[in-house]
């Protein structure tokens, strides 16, 4: 039952909100047509075949909505200039190619099709009088996105990124969406490498920021830590007085962010006793959620989350704390909280035959989310199995860190591992819980070994170890719960 009282008030925040709030509802007017020959000028080029109103952005011919400016880009596999007529028959209206086409459609010309992507979003972006949320942090991105969109949808139209569209195409996505002219954007961002989050704010121009944390996830690829917390803080540079950090008071970073995000207003959230969204209670119900007590800013509010574990309570917080920057009425925000349910791939439970649950937790993985997974599934009746594959991207530490997560397993004594992956063979070496090692997804699912009447499987890796294929012939065999 969710409970909702009064503790307070710290007035400038809100004050500082219900302006901004104000100053949307009363400037926003609709969008204007965003033509051909827009997008020309800003990438000084010249529109062949004449010009057109473009509704909106696609990269991918299969999914052209009508009025969309079709994006050819010439991958590693395919070549999007293959699918220039599907995509006209799917309603685009003009195209954007790297090389000379036949077709008489309105285009452009242009070889760099980021440019041509990123120059869309920053026009759509331009004419928006709505408001944009920008998130970032190395784990816990699109469970907090998804948490702040089912708040936002709440309280007004809403567009928020989908699926994994947080990168150098996938946020001009978003961008295009504006051209709906919703009140709130909710744009996620990820990073590969330092200047990323950079170039991505500079696209969505986001007037609160949502730092959520920066971990070792990709420390492979980034080099070190250190330099994960540079690139996660971009989100923070350039801010004004009227824009908004909403930062994790728990991170060891917190105090330097805090300094980076100067001069704009701050909202921390989190355990510590100086969050201005601080977790005051909360009683853990395993893979059914928590039950959670909060002080926002002020409101006591006390709320059932469907998110298992610790990191859906601080995504929940960093959420809520957004939330309260847009000054979204406070039952508001504990309906949108309280209303979602875990995304797939990231934690969603599955029920199979014999009582068998799968948790499908098989999206990514990093030494910390990996043990806070593990530490969720221990609160599982036995039995109790883990599937891991290899966390990627660690460099010279990733076996040190699979070693780890092996002496954690240990420790917390569920019954079984399955470990997956060169890698993971080190978690199965460090462990003393029963442990079968496959070299890869194909040999497990070639040999899979039987699960018991009632067990819970958690599922989790790197995308890169395909373990969503295991999750799909689990479920596909229902009968015997075999592979």
């Amino acid at each position: 039952m969710r409970a909702i009282s009064w503790l307070g008030t710290r007035s400038s925040i809100f004050l500082m909100s219900t302006a901004r709030r104000r100053l949307c509802e009363n400037v926003r007017w609709p969008m204007r047509d965003l033509h051909l020959s827009h997008l020309a000028k800003s990438l000084g080029v010249d529109c062949q075949n004449g010009d057109a109103v473009l509704r909106g952005l696609a990269i991918d011919s299969r999914a052209v909505k009508p009025g969309d400016l079709f994006v050819a880009i010439v991958g590693d596999r395919v070549d999007g200039h293959d699918f220039i007529e599907s995509a006209l028959a799917n309603g685009a209206v003009a195209v954007a190619c790297a090389r000379p086409i036949d077709t008489p459609v309105p285009s452009i010309q242009i070889a760099d099709s980021n440019q041509v992507c990123a120059s869309f979003g920053r026009l759509m972006r331009a004419d928006f009088g709505g408001v944009v949320i920008g998130i970032t942090g190395s784990a816990g991105k699109t469970t907090a996105k998804s948490f702040l969109e089912s708040i936002c949808s709440g309280a007004g139209s809403t567009v928020a990124t989908s699926g994994n569209q947080n990168n150098e195409l996938g946020v001009p996505l978003t961008l295009a969406r504006l051209s709906e002219n919703p009140e709130f954007a909710v744009v996620e961002m990820g990073a590969s490498r330092k200047g990323d989050i950079a170039y991505l704010k500079s696209m969505a121009a986001p007037q609160i920021a949502v730092l959520l944390n920066a971990l070792e996830a990709h420390v492979g690829r980034f080099g070190s830590l250190d330099t994960i917390v540079e690139t996660k803080g971009e989100i923070l540079d350039n801010l004004t007085e009227a824009d908004t950090a909403v930062l994790n008071a728990d991170q060891l970073h917190y105090a330097s962010w805090r300094k980076r995000a100067a001069p704009a207003k701050i909202i921390a959230f989190g355990e510590d006793s100086s969050a201005d969204v601080r977790l005051l209670d909360t009683v853990d119900h395993g893979l059914d959620g928590s039950d959670i007590t909060v002080d926002m800013l002020g409101t006591r509010v006390a709320l059932r989350l469907s998110i298992p574990g610790k990191a859906g309570v601080t995504n929940a917080l960093a959420a809520m704390a957004a939330a309260a920057a847009l000054d979204i009425d406070p039952d508001v925000i504990a309906q949108g909280i309280e209303a979602l349910s875990p995304v797939e791939g990231r934690g969603n439970t599955i029920q199979l035959d014999r009582g068998i649950r799968l948790i499908n937790d098989c999206y990514n993985a990093s030494p910390s989310s990996v043990m806070a997974a593990l530490d969720t599934l221990n609160k599982a009746r036995p039995p109790r199995t883990a599937v891991l594959a290899d966390m990627l991207e660690l460099g010279d530490d990733g076996p040190r860190y699979h070693r780890e997560v092996g002496k954690h397993l240990s420790n917390l004594g569920i019954e079984r591992v399955i470990a997956v992956g060169e890698l993971s063979a080190h978690i199965k070496d460090s462990c003393s819980v029963q442990a079968l090692h496959f070299s890869d997804t194909n040999e497990l699912l070639a040999d899979c070994p039987d699960f018991l009447q009632d067990e819970t499987i958690l599922v989790k890796g790197s995308r890169g170890m395909q373990l969503d294929r295991f999750v799909t012939s689990m479920t596909s065999s229902l009968g015997d719960a075999k592979c």
